[in-house]
Order: structure tokens, then C-alpha cells, then sequence
């Protein structure tokens, strides 16, 4: 049985989204750059808790943010590079995520939250 926490929900508001090995490694795949462009990016401030993928089981991630957007061609990923390091410049909108492994999509809406609370 696996101990590694996955989320710890925040005071001041939201789900902090702790990253994993995983995901840090398939966002490296997605973005065509060396898992440790990521190395200091511990987690994201998201509106809600993760939710397990009710097709393949995965739980929702960054990386499905991520995967999104490059499918959809909506972030250049020199531009979504940066916002992962730097941090974005302001929240963002609600939106449908889909899974990365199995393409369902997961249930409600997903945002994440100012750039002040952006990574831990």
C-alpha cells in the first residue's frame, strides 16, 4: 500500500495538488523537454480535489492539464514550459479535463487559482 499523498487541502482555499514522480515525467514527455525542467515545481493550487478517471482509474493531474492543452493547440509549449516553472500570470478560466491516459473525461470543471499560490 502506497503512502505517498497526493493532495492536502489548503487554509487559505483550494487543493494543493502534490506532484508526482509520474506526472513530472509525463510532463517532460509532453513538452518534448528533460523531466527536471520541473524539479521545482512540488504542486499546484487547483479549486478541487483530484478525481479518479472512471474508465482507467488514474487520478487527474497537472499532466492532463497539460495534455489538453497541447492537443488542443492552445499553449505553445515553450509557453506552457515557462508557466510550469515561473508560475501563470493570472488564474484560469473553468474548464472540462480529459484524461491523459484514456481520453475520458473527468467530471465537473477544473481551474486553478493566482499566480501567488501557484506552486509550493
Amino acid at each position: 500500500m502506497s503512502t505517498y499523498q497526493t493532495e492536502e487541502i489548503m487554509a487559505e482555499g483550494g487543493v494543493r495538488w502534490i506532484l508526482s514522480h509520474e506526472e513530472r515525467e509525463h510532463l517532460g514527455e509532453l513538452l518534448d523537454v528533460d523531466a527536471s525542467t520541473f524539479d521545482n515545481l512540488k504542486g499546484n493550487i487547483m479549486n478541487r480535489s483530484r478525481m479518479a478517471c472512471k474508465k482507467c482509474g488514474k487520478l487527474s493531474g497537472l499532466d492532463d492539464i497539460v495534455h489538453g492543452a497541447v492537443e488542443l493547440g492552445v499553449h505553445t509549449k515553450g509557453l506552457m514550459i515557462y508557466t510550469l516553472v515561473h508560475g501563470p500570470t493570472g488564474g484560469s478560466p473553468a474548464h472540462a479535463v480529459d484524461c491523459s491516459r484514456c481520453s475520458e473525461q473527468f467530471e465537473g470543471v477544473f481551474l486553478w487559482f493566482s499566480p501567488s499560490n501557484w506552486s509550493y
